[in-house]
Formats: C-alpha cells, sequence, structure tokens
C-alpha cells in the first residue's frame, strides 16, 4: 500500500515539478524579451561554431570535447532559465575545465587516446602551465596577455568550484531569493548572466588565440558568428 501511495506521488509530483520549471522558464523568457536575449543566446553558439570551423579545416579528431562543450554551455542556459542556478554554475566549471583540456590534447594525441580511457589526468594548475608557457605564445605581449586570460578563467573556475562543493550556504540553491519566492529573482538570474556571458567571452578570446591560424580558414559564417559579440 505504502509503495503505491509513493509511486502515485511521483507521478504527481513530477507534474508539480513540470509545471514550477515551465513558469520559471516562461518568467525568464519574459525578462529577455525586455533586455534582450542576444548574448547569451550567442553564448551557446560560440563552441558549435568552433567545432565546424576547426573541422573545416581537416580536424575533427576532438569532435568529442566540442561536443561537451556545446552541451555545457547549452545546459548552463536552460537550466538556469529554470532557476536552477547552482546545477547550471557545475556546468560552467566543467565548460572551463574541457577547454582548457582540449587545447592540451589538440598537440597531445597519445595522452588524448589514454585520456579517452580513463589512463590519462592532468589537474588544472598544470593546465594553466601548460597554456601559459605554450611554445606560439613567445611574443611578450601575446604571453602577457595569454597568461591575463588563463587567470582570468580560473578565477572563474574557483568561484565555481564552490558551488560544487557547497562551500558556504551562500552557495546553496536553496538560499537563493528566487527559491524562497518561488519565481523569477532579477538579481538572481543576473548574477548567473554576468558569469555566463563573461566566461564564454574569455574561452572564445582564448580560442581565437590559439587557433589563430585555423580560424582564417574557417568559413565566413563561422568566423562572424565567433567575433559578433
Amino acid at each position: 500500500m505504502l509503495k503505491e501511495r509513493v509511486e502515485f506521488n511521483a507521478l504527481n509530483d513530477y507534474e508539480l515539478y513540470h509545471n514550477d520549471f515551465k513558469l520559471f522558464s516562461e518568467a525568464t523568457k519574459s525578462h529577455l524579451k525586455i533586455t534582450g536575449v542576444f548574448e547569451v543566446y550567442w553564448c551557446t553558439l560560440v563552441f558549435k561554431n568552433w567545432k565546424e570551423g576547426v573541422n573545416h579545416t581537416g580536424c575533427d579528431n576532438l569532435d568529442s570535447i566540442f561536443n561537451e562543450l556545446h552541451q555545457d554551455v547549452s545546459s548552463s542556459y536552460y537550466l538556469a532559465s529554470m532557476g536552477l542556478y547552482r546545477t547550471s554554475n557545475m556546468h560552467l566549471r566543467s565548460l572551463i575545465e574541457l577547454s582548457f583540456q582540449l587545447l592540451y590534447f589538440f598537440d597531445h594525441p597519445i595522452e588524448f587516446e589514454k585520456w579517452k580511457v580513463g589512463e590519462f589526468v592532468i589537474k588544472h594548475e598544470k593546465l594553466k602551465d601548460y597554456l601559459k608557457e605554450y611554445p606560439a605564445f613567445s611574443d611578450n605581449a601575446l604571453k602577457g596577455k595569454i597568461n591575463t586570460l588563463v587567470e582570468q578563467i580560473s578565477k572563474l573556475w574557483k568561484d565555481f568550484s564552490k558551488h560544487i562543493h557547497a562551500e558556504s550556504l551562500v552557495y546553496f540553491q536553496t538560499q537563493k531569493v528566487s527559491v524562497s519566492n518561488n519565481g523569477f529573482d532579477l538579481a538572481d538570474f543576473g548574477k548567473w548572466k554576468s558569469s555566463f556571458v563573461r566566461l564564454v567571452k574569455k574561452i572564445n578570446e582564448l580560442f581565437m588565440l590559439f587557433f589563430s591560424e585555423k580560424y582564417k580558414l574557417f568559413p565566413s559564417t563561422n568566423r562572424d558568428l565567433l567575433t559578433l559579440s
């Protein structure tokens, strides 16, 4: 009897959650209609266009990571539209980790093959050092720009890590104003949006520097989209 009641309640609760998320998404969409949706939606297209551009140059071995980057950025956007900001931020940390790894594996095919089957791990700090010392960035001005970008992205990585590890109450989903009000909150959304857009732009800038020669060979549609923002 108890099992049947739990199953009955589960189906009812599913509908309640579905309705709550739908209402929250509609409120987010209404807000974006007023303030503009271009910037956040552009962010969801960035990694798809990097994949298409890099593929056009004859390189498709990193497609699995490009696909996951697109999944992460899209998931972050749509989860945030439903008010699930903590989970959304977890995807943004993944976005950073995979972006750095993609750049590393571009020149390390053996390690990439090992990584794909779980036999190779490289930590965030090592990836930072690698990007800062990348031979193509030997020019002092360019090296300084790369160092700044990597540190800025890494700072965001540390911030998003605090959400994963729930380092204090402020990082709890249940502490959001939107949760206590059971509805869209401008401050909660604005905080997420600011980090989301800033991160994607920083990674896009890093990719521009790393793939600068390949970028010149991209189809014009991909090149133009990646510089729209």
